[in-house]
């Protein structure tokens, strides 16, 4: 309290004697040295001697913006930067603002950078390392604000002070966003102008559009084409605007400039809108098999992108269909008429795709081209073609089918089929078995040539659409997946491959596998649900499967599904088989009847000896519930009289709760004097923080009280926040209390 005293004080002596010096400056004729000495007397307080810091010398000082328009009830923002005669930037110089007074002024100080606000015509604040300050000033009503800049610390007093003035208007403007059009379309483009005050259009107020590009060329509708700038008025609703057209369809952007301008034209408001013209572009891609064999069918797939920035309108794509091919289907569905299929898209949207996926048969031999054409109503066209050989030859088949398992030592039989698809007779074939190591051969029909890892079998002619059968059968040494590949191959045309995996199995085994699982925690006397999974996971149904479950020395069996035959601390159930894959769960309600971790353990056997164990590990907890209230003890209450506030907090669980913070928020409108309760207290500002309380036990009630100066009339509000490791979400209680002025 003494140092705001002091500084008033200081503030004080140098405003009086800018004021007398600056009147000396303002006038033209000499004025005599006028001195005015104030002296205070602080209370001493014992400060740390601060390092040295260089003395700023400022030589200039300027200020941005010098002229400008705000609306009333908005911000404005005032930059001084003050420079050293080298012209670097003066950092810590004091920089003084004082609002001009004169009988229409209008405007406030809402706040400066490193702020000393006097009051709401005079502030000052230090310079940054940029050599910058900051004054924020409000208006609301209409007006002019003139400031004046002084830096006390220049010595030449052509120098040492700048003005700058903020024109405040009873408007607010509206302004268009950036838009986006299709080339050719006109696009409507307004603003809206209204008081702030009321809220009500303002009529009759200019304004200017400028187009301040014309690439591509654009004019206003309804004004000559050589205008690039037009002036309108707002209407009985407060809405001016204009058309922008384009002089001739073409992609690209425009930039218009608008000037919302005063009665005497000046400009009041300016505002830049970006109007961008989209295109379409059209491309088409078709792709399919470079060669088939004749009356095999031909499948292609035609894509059609648009590859601009906006939709291509009426788009359509028409096939044209060779002499080779003949057309059988087409998605989606087209229509044919001679030779051409045609497809009509409607719109293709911008940056998107068209797939058209159309079937032919190949028809006659020979060398042919498939060409896809695309048109839009823009005038788009583009154009694909797929080259296409179509021939004559055998084409081979071949499968191979056999068991999908088989024990260890047993045979295996395989079956495979060659079929011959072609137009002509594949000649010189021969079928390849290839034997896996693991089995071994034991006979073939018809006889194969073995050799080594090999079975062959020479057909020599297969007859278009011929089809030959082979059975070929091993032995099983090897466990694990083996596979037997077979290959058909013939004079001019394409191999043809099969392969068949067997899994070749063990002896059968048994085996048992057993899952539990229930809750992590458990509040205490509470009840909590285990679930026990039995599989049969061996190769043989079990038998007098018998699991056991042993609860823990803190749960107490309540129940289970299907009953089990409790001993103790143990349930048993018995299940008289359990065939292979199959399941069986077993759910078991357990009370909680003392706090602490608990392991659930069970354990499965049977008559064939397979057997297995799991647990379900938790802990049983208890709730913890706590109430917090907050009152004042005087409400309502005048300015300089005391205000109690008092929470407290109570522990409604049924065990302790830890780490118990508190933390009061006073509003702005009153000063602290004094707080209590179990914990210290720091304040810092508006804030009053009791230190962490350890423990609460359960049903306890703790007490905190702050006690607060009214300060200044209003309806304020005091917030408490509450915390504690249990619940570390953030609890907060607020209480109104109404200060009046006496």
């Amino acid at each position: 309290m003494i140092m705001k005293r002091n500084l008033i004080w200081v503030l004080l002596a140098s405003f009086l004697t800018f004021t007398l010096l600056f009147a000396g400056c303002s006038s033209e004729t000499p004025q005599p040295t006028v001195t005015v000495t104030v002296t205070a007397t602080p209370t001493p307080t014992p400060t740390p001697t601060p390092a040295p810091v260089p003395e700023p010398k400022p030589a200039s000082v300027s200020v941005s913006p010098v002229e400008s328009v705000n609306s009333l009830k908005t911000q404005h923002t005032f930059v001084a930067t003050v420079q050293e005669a080298d012209g670097s930037a003066s950092k810590g110089a004091e920089v003084q603002w004082i609002l001009n007074r004169f009988p229409d002024a209008v405007g406030d100080i809402v706040g400066a950078s490193s702020e000393n606000k006097a009051d709401n015509f005079y502030a000052t604040s230090l310079t940054d390392a940029d050599g910058k300050a900051q004054l924020t000033i409000t208006a609301t009503r209409a007006g002019d604000t003139d400031l004046t800049v002084f830096v006390p610390g220049i010595t030449d007093p052509a120098k040492h002070k700048v003005f700058a003035v903020k024109h405040w208007v009873d408007m607010v403007v509206d302004w268009p966003k950036d838009a986006v059009n299709k080339i050719g379309t006109d696009h409507d483009l307004s603003v809206k102008i209204y008081k702030v005050t009321d809220g009500l259009p303002l009529t009759g107020v200019k304004v200017n559009w400028t187009i301040t590009d014309d690439t591509p060329d654009l004019q206003f509708k309804g004004y000559s084409a050589t205008l690039n700038s037009v002036t309108t008025p707002t209407d009985a609703n407060g809405v001016a605007g204009v058309t922008l057209q384009q002089v001739a369809a073409a992609a690209g952007e425009n930039t218009v400039r608008i000037d919302v301008l005063s009665a005497d034209s000046k400009v009041l408001f300016s505002q830049s809108v970006v109007k961008k013209w989209l295109s379409p572009s059209l491309n088409i891609l078709k792709e399919g098999p470079g060669s088939v064999d004749l009356d095999l069918g031909v499948e292609y797939n035609i894509t059609v992108r648009n590859d601009g920035d906006e939709g291509a309108s009426d788009v359509k794509v028409v096939d044209n269909i060779p002499e080779g091919l003949t057309f059988v289907s087409s998605a989606p569905s087209g229509t044919v008429s001679g030779t051409t299929v045609t497809w009509s898209l409607a719109t293709l949207a911008a940056k998107s795709s068209s797939i058209i996926n159309v079937k032919f048969t190949a028809a006659k031999v020979g060398d042919w081209v498939n060409t896809a054409k695309a048109t839009s109503a823009e005038g788009l066209t583009a154009e694909a073609s797929a080259p296409l050989k179509v021939t004559a030859q055998a084409a081979l088949q071949i499968t191979k089918v056999g068991p999908e398992t088989v024990t260890k030592g047993q045979n295996a039989e395989y079956t495979i089929t060659v079929k011959n698809t072609g137009k002509i007779a594949a000649t010189g074939t021969e079928v390849t078995d290839t034997i896996p190591a693991g089995l071994t051969y034991v006979s073939s029909t018809p006889s194969a040539t073995v050799s080594g890892s090999t079975a062959k079998w020479i057909i020599g002619s297969l007859a278009p659409g011929a089809t030959n059968t082979y059975k070929i059968t091993f032995t099983a040494d090897t466990v694990g997946a083996l596979v037997n590949q077979v290959e058909v191959a013939a004079n001019d045309t394409t191999k043809a491959q099969a392969s068949f995996t067997t899994q070749v199995i063990p002896a059968k085994v048994a085996k048992v596998a057993v899952t539990k699982s229930g809750p992590p925690s458990i509040y205490l006397d509470k009840t909590g649900q285990f679930t026990i999974t039995v599989n049969n996971t061996g190769e043989v149904p079990l038998t007098n499967v018998e699991v056991k479950d042993t609860l823990p020395a803190n749960l107490s069996y309540l129940s289970s599904n299907p009953a089990g035959t409790a001993t103790g601390q143990t349930i048993t159930w018995t299940f008289a088989s359990l065939t292979m894959g199959a399941s069986e769960t077993i759910t078991i309600q357990a009370k909680s009847t003392s706090l602490g971790s608990f392991e659930n353990s069970v354990s499965v056997t049977t008559t064939e000896g397979a057997s297995a164990t799991a647990q379900a590990t938790g802990q049983v907890t208890s709730e913890t519930g706590v109430t917090m209230q907050l009152i004042d003890t005087t409400d309502p209450v005048a300015v300089g009289g005391q205000i109690t506030y008092e929470v407290a907090v109570t522990n409604q669980g049924i065990v302790a709760i830890h780490n118990l913070n508190v933390q009061f928020q006073l509003p702005n409108q009153v000063s602290f004097v004094s707080a209590n309760g179990p914990t210290t207290y720091t304040t810092v500002g508006q804030t009053v923080t009791f230190a962490s309380l350890a423990t609460l036990d359960a049903g306890a009630t703790m007490n905190f009280t702050v006690t607060v100066v009214a300060s200044s009339a209003g309806d304020v509000i005091c917030s408490v926040t509450s915390s504690y490791t249990e619940f570390t979400a953030p609890v907060t209680d607020q209480e109104g209390t109404t200060i009046y002025a006496p």
